[in-house]
This record gives structure tokens, C-alpha cells and sequence, in this order.
């Protein structure tokens, strides 16, 4: 018989019970767009097996295994999670502080954006605390709402960020030690230029290690070549470029401060895009004119431009 957990957001009486939880508001960065771009090109069945084979690695570390639990005599879900195609949520009810489920929370929140990132998918997120209830048919309550928010409107690159309500909970948590340097906490979140507290994915996979694995090396090489290839991509597209870009920036100071490692850098000169002329924009192709690889006009001939007449009186 299949072991089964039972939902922590069900009373003893299985009833509803609304929790106040750690919620985890998870995104594709860009989804909807390579959907629309691989069924253009004929290579959707190609985007489908690659982001299948991502899902089914990233599910290892995500989805709560019962039976290993129960060793421990854990009945309860520590968390519960809710995918949905490029969306997933993720609700860790707090018991006490919230410190130990935040343990948790940031470890398997990270993997999981490490693992679809080696697969070339970046991930935009957002994280509070609040009330929230789940079961297999829905999720409900403000903290969803705020984690929804904080993904769409502070994350803006591919980053998972703390609302301020989980800001809040995690600053109760430095003052337990005397030294902020010393705490968990300083490995695993990064305090962005826009004052934004945000998960440190890279580290996940290598928190607690005595060495680092070479397999490692060669995912941060992957992500530093994926990150390339997107700023050439969208060098031309003003809203999605200064994404990669942060994701190069981030990726820099990884690989210098966490790794010391500065073969595994992005030329910085890439992070940053120069005013240019127009020929290094543009250019034509038989009769129509390109902005990179976008059509942007076509060519007309004097007679088939409308001419405007003064209005009769």
C-alpha cells in the first residue's frame, strides 16, 4: 500500500483550517512567449520534452516523499505543492517562529530553481507569509494573493524574492545571533541593489558541502553559457534583455565571491549595452527591413503611400 501524508491544512476533524504558512509563488520567466515562438517554428513538441525532462528532475527534490517521513514518525506534510504547467505554489505552515520551515522552505525552493535553470529555464518568484489554505483542488487565502504579487510586481528579473512580510519574519530570525555573518541566512538570501531580498539559488546545491563537485563546475559553466545566449537573443528587445543582464550580474559575483573562480565569469562588457547606430541594428533583406531578426517594414513604392488633401469646404 502507497504510503499517504495527511494534509496539514486539514484539521484532526478533516475539515479546512486555514494556516499561517510560508507561501512560495513560483513562474517560467518568458513561458507563454517560447510556447508561441516553438509552435511558429514547428518545435513545440521539442519545448515539450525538454520542459517534461525538467519537471520530472525538479520533482525529486520537490515533492515530499511520505514513506522516508515517516521514519521519523512524521504523519503530517511538512508542505504541500500545487504545479500547474509553468506555475507552481507552495505553502509550508508555520509552527512555532517559522525558522526551521524556512530551513526547509529555501533549500528545496532553490533546487528546484537550479535544477529547471540547467535545463534553460529561468525562474521569477515571489515568497511572503500569510494565511493560506491548500488541498488538491485548490489553494486559497491572502498569502497566495501577496506571494502572486510579489512575483509580478517586485521580482521583475529571474530572481525569487521576500515580500515584506517574509522580510520581516527573517530579520526575527538574525537577531537570534550576535553576529549576522555567522547566521544561515547570509549564505542562502542576497540583499539586491533595489534593497530586495532574494534567494541565493546558485548556492543551494552546494550548502553543507565539504567540497564542491565537479558536476557543479560544470552546471555554473552551463549557466554562465545560457545567460550568454539569452543577452545575444534579446539584445534587441529593451523589456527582456536587462533580465539576462541581472542574471549575468548575479552570476559574476557568484562565481568571485561564493567560488573565487574568475575563469567562470561573464565578460562585463556584455552586462552593458552602448548606444549604437543604426546600422548595427538594423538591416536589409531583399525589400523588407529587419531589426534583428524581427521584420520591421517593408518597402513601398511612392504610389502606394496615401496622400492627404485638404478638406473641401
Amino acid at each position: 500500500m502507497t504510503a499517504k501524508f495527511k494534509n496539514p491544512y486539514r484539521t484532526s476533524e478533516d475539515q479546512p483550517w486555514m494556516r499561517t504558512s510560508w507561501v512560495v509563488f513560483l513562474d517560467i520567466l518568458g513561458f507563454s512567449s517560447r510556447v508561441l515562438k516553438a509552435t511558429a517554428n514547428g518545435t513545440v513538441h521539442e519545448l515539450l520534452l525538454q520542459l517534461s525532462r525538467a519537471l520530472e528532475e525538479a520533482k525529486r527534490d520537490l515533492i515530499p516523499n511520505p514513506t522516508a517521513y515517516r521514519l521519523d514518525s512524521i504523519q503530517d506534510a511538512p508542505y504541500v505543492v500545487k504545479l500547474f504547467t509553468d506555475n507552481i505554489v507552495l505553502g509550508f505552515p508555520i509552527h512555532d517562529d517559522g525558522e526551521s520551515e524556512f530551513g526547509r522552505m529555501i533549500s528545496i525552493v532553490g533546487l528546484y530553481q537550479f535544477t529547471l535553470l540547467k535545463h534553460g529555464f529561468f525562474i521569477r518568484g515571489g515568497i511572503t507569509v500569510g494565511q493560506l489554505y491548500m488541498d488538491e483542488d485548490m489553494v486559497f487565502g491572502k498569502g497566495l494573493l501577496d506571494a502572486y504579487e510579489a512575483e509580478s510586481k517586485l521580482a521583475r528579473d529571474p530572481r525569487v524574492v521576500l515580500a515584506p512580510a517574509a522580510m520581516d519574519l527573517v530579520h526575527h530570525h538574525l537577531v537570534y545571533c550576535s553576529d549576522v555573518s555567522g547566521t544561515p541566512h547570509n549564505d542562502a538570501l542576497l540583499v539586491d541593489s533595489d534593497s530586495q531580498m532574494f534567494l541565493n539559488y546558485l548556492f543551494s546545491p552546494i550548502d553543507g558541502a565539504e567540497e564542491i563537485p565537479n558536476s557543479f563546475i560544470d552546471d555554473l559553466k552551463l549557466h554562465g553559457e545560457l545567460i550568454r545566449n539569452c543577452l545575444k537573443e534579446f539584445d534587441s528587445d529593451p523589456g527582456i534583455w536587462p533580465k539576462y543582464a541581472w542574471a549575468g550580474g548575479y552570476h559574476n559575483f557568484f562565481s568571485g565571491k561564493f567560488m573565487n573562480a574568475p575563469e567562470l565569469l561573464i565578460d562585463p562588457d556584455l552586462l552593458i549595452q552602448q548606444p549604437r547606430q543604426l546600422a548595427a541594428i538594423y538591416h536589409r533583406q531583399g525589400n523588407k527591413m529587419y531589426r534583428g531578426s524581427e521584420e520591421v517594414a517593408q518597402f513601398k513604392r511612392f504610389s502606394e503611400w496615401k496622400v492627404e488633401k485638404e478638406p473641401e469646404t
